[in-house]
């Protein structure tokens, strides 16, 4: 059985829409609207933005939510502390 693709469909995360509903997008913005809606979301979920701060039609993002999904990132990741020993094995 073969899917039939909509190509009227417009593409949403969680029920938000990523683009205007006449609007076609590449893969690659498609893509990158998609990530930042993500970690948006991630970003209301746990109280470092409001749920009412969403991305304009083009896709750009308030300052508030760059600054939130910062905050986010900098939780989750954790970068190694580097020393005069790991940069000597790294460079040896």
């Amino acid at each position: 059985m073969q899917k039939e693709c909509n190509l009227n469909a417009q593409a949403r995360i969680n029920g938000i829409a990523l683009h205007s509903s006449t609007e076609r997008l590449d893969e690659a913005t498609l893509r990158q609207r998609a990530y930042a809606e993500l970690l948006r979301q991630e970003a209301v979920r746990t109280g470092l933005l409001s749920a009412q701060d969403r991305a304009d039609d083009d896709g750009v993002q308030s300052e508030a939510a760059s600054g939130a999904i910062e905050a986010l990132l900098e939780r989750a990741l954790v970068l190694p502390t580097l020393d005069q020993s790991t940069c000597s094995r790294y460079f040896e």
